[in-house]
């Protein structure tokens, strides 16, 4: 992975540059994120299923206990994330906020592509307090056990992180910033 940082006029420019490929999932309601580690799905506020004023999940895609027209707490399982295969290096997943739990965000990304092997992640993994030392402390060890060649945390992941998978998979964290460019490779046959 080629890592560039570059200023314009004394304000970051971010690029991010890739030759992927992704597979794109019909049914909406395969690819939902289940809950497949240890980590916790945040669960602090509530939503209400359906479409306000054109805004909103569709309720076809959402289970019949979520359309009661109430709030109920929310799950995340809305949540997305995007993956991508490099050739030759393996599967590059973007995460959103991680709500669902980044590791649970990465096992169904290998099982919708079928690829194990973890070039790089990248995203916020939200692993800032209240969450506890030894919880962000397990997410790294789980995130070592992925093996992946890169790691580039963002925006809501937290410093206790950075400074625990530095020590554990050194070499492998990319810390990004506003102007970081990121390029993995070309596309997957």
């Amino acid at each position: 992975m080629a890592v560039e940082r570059s200023r314009n006029g004394g304000r970051s420019v971010t690029e991010v540059t890739h030759y992927l490929t992704h597979k794109v999932w019909p049914d909406a309601r395969r690819n939902r994120i289940p809950k497949a580690t240890s980590e916790t799905p945040l669960q602090a506020t509530k939503e209400r299923t359906g479409l306000i004023a054109g805004l909103g999940c569709d309720p076809a895609l959402e289970p019949a206990a979520k359309n009661t027209g109430a709030f109920i707490p929310d799950d995340f399982q809305h949540e997305i994330a995007t993956s991508y295969v490099v050739k030759d290096k393996g599967l590059v997943v973007l995460t959103s906020c991680s709500h669902r739990g980044v590791l649970n965000t990465v096992k169904q990304a290998q099982a919708s592509t079928g690829v194990e092997k973890s070039h790089a992640l990248i995203g916020g993994f939200h692993l800032v307090p209240p969450l506890s030392d030894d919880y962000v402390r397990q997410s790294v060890a789980d995130i070592k056990t992925l093996n992946p060649d890169f790691v580039v945390a963002a925006h809501c992941t937290g410093e206790r992180f950075y400074d625990m998978a530095r020590a554990a998979m050194p070499g492998r964290i990319v810390q990004s910033n506003v102007g970081s460019r990121f390029s993995f490779g070309t596309l997957a046959a």
